[in-house]
């Protein structure tokens, strides 16, 4: 999923979620608040669907990508994530700022600077691959185009989803994994053909999302007219989307430090055979996240105890679900992974094991952040919460990782987020006491 709070990890409530101004006129319909559960439950039919293609097109990079391979593939891949998450929150800055009969200018300003900002980011992913000995310019070169398609899917799922849209949402999370997966299996199982092309692939999968996406929500954005982009309201876009970006990219470089610091000191090998564990123990996620984007309309909307209540509730479902499906991932895994995989993966079970228990902590950030950077508008405190994961992680990273390799890395990774989970718990009570009405 692209578009999209805080990792706080980028997922899809906190991608689409930078601030908005709390006290929104509020119609009498609160939009989406009769749909949660049935938004909620939408959203994770749709992750069962894109989920086990993802576990697929892992699968398929560790089998025919050798270990370095597989750190090549992941560490380009996230050069691009890095921009996209800092580009990609002008969708719902657009939402954020609309009003009645004003959605559609607003649109097509923020899918202008969207286009704009993502040409800058494609070189500077170009330089990142100069100066990068890990994937090298070449295969930057590869990657950097899917800059601009990915953001522009952003934007406009920002505005779906700030717009309770959530179907239509959902529609445009599935083409990217699966058009993936069906590429790779022709040119990488079919042909093998090595990391390129599956670089090459993964970047035409975003060209071709795009495209779905901007037909699919043309009601946003045509007719297409000239866009003032420096206007009092262009620049405003800029700000709010800028700013939550901001959040958003710290966000993923802090719980993705650990990564550069192994290839460092234990090499790609090492990094490839991590991201399976990472990968596999971040799929919990989907459950909150499912959660938190059902819920992002309402909390906005709703009154202040009513948010507050809302919250609560979200958060405890999402702890209590995600708990369990962590055990059944933890039981499992030794089991699953080295036929899966292969041998050269078996130690992917370790990393994931001590990765779990900070994975379940973190849940509920990606609830708690839909109120406290959506609803109360605090991005700042958001941007707080992740400079504790930032530095948490990072100070583990460097004193686990050169003794315990790939499972240091793990433990400081988990570290991170129980750091980060304890910060956004305490910013969100902070908050909820601090707002009369909310008692």
């Amino acid at each position: 999923m692209t578009a999209e709070t805080t990792r706080l990890r980028p997922s899809p409530g906190i991608e689409a979620a930078p601030p908005v101004t709390p006290n929104l006129v509020r119609s009498e319909e609160i939009p989406g608040a009769r749909n949660v559960g049935h938004n909620t439950l939408e959203t994770l039919l749709f992750r069962g669907i894109s989920t086990p293609v993802a576990f697929a097109l892992v699968v398929i990079q560790s089998r025919f990508l050798d270990p370095a391979g597989r750190g090549r593939f992941v560490l380009v891949v996230l050069s691009v994530t890095i921009l996209a998450r800092l580009f990609g929150q002008l969708g719902v800055a657009v939402t954020s700022m609309s009003r009645e009969g004003e959605l559609r200018p607003l649109v097509r300003r923020g899918l202008a600077w969207t286009v704009l900002l993502g040409v800058v980011g494609m070189g500077v992913i170009l330089l990142s691959g100069v100066v990068i000995d890990s994937f090298g310019l070449r295969l930057a070169a590869i990657a950097a185009p899917a800059l601009v398609p990915n953001i522009v899917n952003a934007c406009l799922s920002g505005v779906l989803l700030g717009t309770a849209r959530i179907r239509l949402w959902n529609y445009i999370q599935i083409p990217p994994p699966l058009l993936t997966l069906i590429g790779m299996l022709v040119v990488v199982v079919g042909l093998g053909r090595g990391v390129d092309a599956a670089v090459g692939v993964w970047t035409a999968a975003y060209f071709a999302t795009s495209a779905f996406a901007l037909i699919a929500a043309r009601d946003v954005w045509l007719p297409l007219t000239s866009a003032p982009l420096l206007d009092r309201a262009g620049r405003a876009i800029v700000a709010l989307g800028i700013g939550m970006g901001i959040v958003q990219i710290v966000n993923l470089i802090g719980y993705r430090v650990e990564l550069f610091v192994l290839d460092r000191y234990k090499g790609l090998a090492s990094v490839g055979i991590y991201s399976i564990g990472m990968q596999a123990a971040e799929a919990i996620w989907l459950i909150p996240a499912a959660i938190a984007s059902a819920i992002t309309a309402p909390v906005v909307h709703d009154t202040p105890a009513g948010a507050v209540r809302l919250i609560r509730n979200a958060c405890a479902k999402g702890l209590l679900y995600t708990t369990g499906v962590a055990v059944a991932v933890g039981l499992a895994a030794p089991f699953v992974i080295p036929p899966l995989f292969g041998d050269d993966f078996e130690d992917a079970a370790r990393p994931l094991a001590l990765l779990l228990p900070g994975v379940v902590l973190y849940a509920p950030v990606t609830i708690l952040v839909v109120y406290i950077s959506v609803r109360r508008a605090r991005p700042r405190l958001s941007l707080f919460v992740s400079i504790v994961g930032l530095v948490v992680t990072t100070a583990m990273s460097f004193v686990l990782i050169p003794p315990y390799g790939a499972s240091g890395a793990a433990l400081a990774s988990s570290i991170g987020y129980a750091a980060g989970g304890l910060a956004a718990w305490l910013t969100f009570v902070w908050l909820a006491k601090a707002e009369p009405k909310a008692r």
